[in-house]
């Protein structure tokens, strides 16, 4: 087995080595090439916290590929202990809506590394947010494929102002496809032209 032929035509490798770290090359070469082409969904999410009645608002805005607006979403959560078990929960409302609307690729946007981290990890976590953290790694299953990722408050302006007018609304409202118009976004408190 001096040489030993590839997928790829015209070449041949010397070694059984040099073939298995050049196919373990082509495979990840192949794998990036099909994440870099698989169109990606985003969904920012973002939390406002009531400490007064340990209440929290999640906010989630969410565009397709294409960066066109696809659904905008707001939920109130009771007994929430912490504005860090809010984040977690918003995260948990944005792996949710990615479910609901069928969308295989999806690059959750919030602006909390701690959650964003926990997210990522494969371990058990312990902490106050360890059920919520779980409720989301088991859901990861459900995507192709499913970036946590972490941006700065300014770039989350949308997703914060909605948790915001969840609270002075106080109840959950889902707006998706026709019902995502400026009359109805404005009748939910909502008042900007542009929502990038």
């Amino acid at each position: 087995e001096w040489f030993q032929t590839t997928n790829v035509p015209g070449v041949a490798l010397r070694s059984k080595a040099a073939s298995t770290s050049f196919e373990i090359a082509l495979r990840q070469q192949k794998s990036y090439r099909v994440q870099e082409l698989t169109p990606i969904a985003k969904i920012h999410f973002d939390a406002a916290y009531d400490s007064n009645t340990s209440s929290s608002a999640s906010g989630l805005v969410g565009w397709d590929s294409r960066g066109v607006l696809i659904v905008w979403k707001i939920a109130i959560h009771r007994n929430v202990p912490s504005p860090f078990a809010a984040e977690a929960h918003a995260c948990l409302e944005g792996v949710n809506l990615g479910i609901s609307l069928r969308i295989h690729s999806v690059k959750l946007m919030g602006d909390s590394k701690i959650v964003r981290k926990k997210c990522q990890e494969t371990s058990t976590d312990k902490s106050v947010i360890g059920a919520i953290i779980r409720d989301i790694q088991q859901k990861k299953s459900d995507f192709q494929y499913l970036i946590f990722q972490y941006t700065h408050r300014s770039e989350n302006l949308v997703a914060h102002r909605i948790a915001k007018i969840a609270f002075e609304k106080g109840e959950t409202i889902y707006l998706r496809g026709e019902e995502l118009d400026s009359q109805n976004l404005a009748s939910v408190g909502y008042r900007s032209r542009n929502l990038d």
